[in-house]
């Protein structure tokens, strides 16, 4: 009976949690799918969409039946084809709005730790889904008033006016709530946008490993290229190219390109945005003119689109057929409006290619190759001034290495030296720190401009790989144990290690001039190096002095560190070199190789 009782009360949680879910809170004012919806009198909003997909294809079997049209349904099959896909449409852009309003509170919630604001996250919610009534009938009304113009229902009425009252309604409630979907994605993105910049405004890093905008910006392309399917299985094959799916398909893709542009694009991606858009702008006037033709002159599509083309790239081999009155004053405006969307088109395209856009991506994914390629690799986080010196260094002695920066201003200095591999991205992210190889890297230098970004990535990189050896960058002395504590190996001061230069060149001046010699004049690569003494070398168990390294590299040994730590400064030539000994020498990398090289194993 317990067991029961626990089962009947989990069904009924899981029964009320799937219903709560599908329950759209009303907004202030009720927004017009809320309105329609109501009209159902039914709790269940699923349901209530059903209801009234069902009740208009109900209306269109009574009109049917009223005018002795079941012969012709049945025999043509327009039962399914075309009268029913309005309906199924209808229905669908109903069943999508709790979906969209899940995926924006789950937008939401992402940025609302982030914010320092009194409003809950449902509050927010219902704030981003108010809208303007007069804006939501403008767009109401001009999807409809869009779809009766180019589709003309009239002109292919099988019965009386009540039929065409039908038609009417039909397509003009279709397009009408697709104008809406359109309008509400645009005003919710709008929203989004506002609180992602005031998070960029406060300097903090967007959570997650997809950014939540991407996520808000996929899910509402996915669930609004879900219904270009959809109206295809309700329209025969031969009619896929017709009005109706014409004008929906581009609706749909017109919302996808809007909502894209509207959320904001990253400097990264801006000139492949530019792109997209003189391409969603030309396609658009593409379409407009072809189906301009098609409806006005009763052209065929392919006609339609022939004369679009060579109206817009003004050709001039002249009209295919003659031209009504009113299909001369289309073609006045078609050239009007596509000579300013061709020139930007053109302009756009060209600038992609002559300002070296296409050249970066297509040298941003050889780089990509060449990372994953990399093994015992340094990554350094942070191109700024130290992260540069940092990457200068590495560059001159010949380390591989791969540089992470988000700012695409920082990369600018990178880019002079040739053969340097870099990333732009957040290296707070596991994504980007997984795409730099760190599963295959040595070690990480995190040379960020704030500590509390540098232990964020020291405790990302640490989950990632616990082995890795971890340096960092520290700005204020307070926060060195804090760093330690969340896994760096060791931490730098460039602070701290400025004021002991200035010390030093008022000191020991000499000193300081002979390392600026070995590290700062252009061309000189003399370096103090360490070399670990492996299985791999022939060099353990032999003394110093039968080693000879001197006198067969030209490298000078100047201390050797034990395996157990102790460390022996300007060693004899007695000294005995053991395995896990590491000797500190002073060289160039030439010589270093040398050194490898000999005394490697037989």
């Amino acid at each position: 009976m317990t067991i029961s009782q626990n089962g009947t009360s989990s069904l009924s949680q899981l029964w009320g949690r799937r219903h709560r879910y599908f329950q759209i809170p009303p907004s202030d004012p009720a927004t017009l799918p809320e309105l329609l919806v109501a009209q159902t009198r039914l709790s269940s909003w699923p349901l209530a969409s059903l209801v009234i997909g069902l009740g208009l294809y109900l209306l269109f079997l009574g009109l049917v039946t009223l005018n002795g049209g079941w012969t012709w349904l049945l025999a043509d099959g327009n039962w399914r084809h075309r009268y029913m896909q309005a309906p199924v449409l209808i229905t669908y852009l109903l069943l999508i709005r709790p979906w969209v309003r899940y995926l924006l509170r789950g937008t939401i919630e992402t940025f609302y730790p982030l914010l320092s604001i009194s409003e809950s996250p449902e509050e927010l919610v219902t704030e981003g889904h108010s809208l303007s009534r007069r804006q939501e009938w403008l767009a109401f009304a001009l999807g409809a008033a869009a779809a009766w113009l180019i589709i003309r229902p009239w002109q292919n009425n099988p019965f009386g006016p009540d039929f065409l009252i039908y038609e009417l309604l039909a397509d003009g409630l279709l397009f009408g709530l697709l104008g809406w979907t359109i309008y509400s994605g645009l005003a919710m993105t709008r929203f989004l946008a506002t609180m992602r910049r005031r998070i960029r405004d406060l300097q903090l890093l967007e959570p997650g490993p997809v950014a939540p905008m991407a996520q808000w910006r996929i899910g509402n392309a996915l669930l609004l290229i879900a219904g270009i399917p959809l109206g295809l299985l309700f329209t025969r094959p031969g009619d896929w190219l017709g009005p109706e799916n014409i004008v929906f398909s581009s609706m749909v893709l017109l919302a996808i390109v809007l909502m894209f542009l509207r959320s904001g694009v990253t400097t990264t991606f801006l000139p492949q945005f530019r792109l997209l858009r003189a391409l969603a702008l030309f396609v658009t006037a593409l379409l407009a003119g072809t189906l301009g033709y098609h409806r006005l002159e009763g052209w065929s599509l392919l006609d339609g689109l022939y004369m679009t083309v060579i109206t817009m790239t003004t050709i001039g081999f002249g009209e295919i057929q003659p031209l009504s009155q009113t299909g001369q004053i289309f073609t006045i405006f078609l050239s009007l409006v596509s000579i300013g969307i061709g020139g930007y088109a053109i302009s756009a395209a060209a600038a992609f290619v002559v300002e070296g856009d296409l050249q970066l991506i297509i040298r941003g994914r050889r780089m990509d190759k060449q990372i994953a390629q990399l093994e015992k690799h340094i990554i350094v986080c942070g191109a700024g001034r130290v992260g540069l010196q940092v990457a200068a260094e590495f560059h001159k002695t010949r380390t591989p290495f791969v540089v992470i920066e988000q700012d695409p201003n920082e990369i600018e200095p990178l880019k002079r030296f040739s053969d340097v591999l870099y990333l732009q991205g957040d290296a707070t992210k596991d994504a980007t720190l997984r795409s730099a190889g760190i599963e295959r890297a040595k070690g990480l230098i995190v040379a960020l401009s704030d500590d509390k970004d540098n232990a964020f990535v020291v405790l990302t990189a640490r989950s990632l790989k616990p082995d890795l050896r971890v340096v960092a960058r520290l700005t204020e002395e307070e926060n060195a144990e804090k760093l330690r504590r969340v896994g760096a190996d060791a931490i730098a001061s460039p602070n701290a290690i400025g004021g002991m230069r200035l010390a030093s060149l008022m000191i020991r001046p000499t000193v300081v001039a002979f390392l600026d010699e070995m590290l700062y004049v252009p061309g000189a690569t003399l370096r103090m190096e360490e070399v670990p003494l492996d299985d791999r070398s022939s060099l353990p168990g032999q003394r110093l002095g039968e080693a000879d390294i001197g006198g067969r590299t030209g490298l000078l040994v100047v201390a050797i560190r034990s395996g157990a730590g102790q460390l022996l400064f300007n060693p004899g030539n007695q000294a005995r070199l053991k395995e896990g000994d590491i000797l500190i020498v002073i060289g160039t990398p030439d010589q270093l190789a040398t050194l490898r090289q000999v005394y490697r194993s037989k």
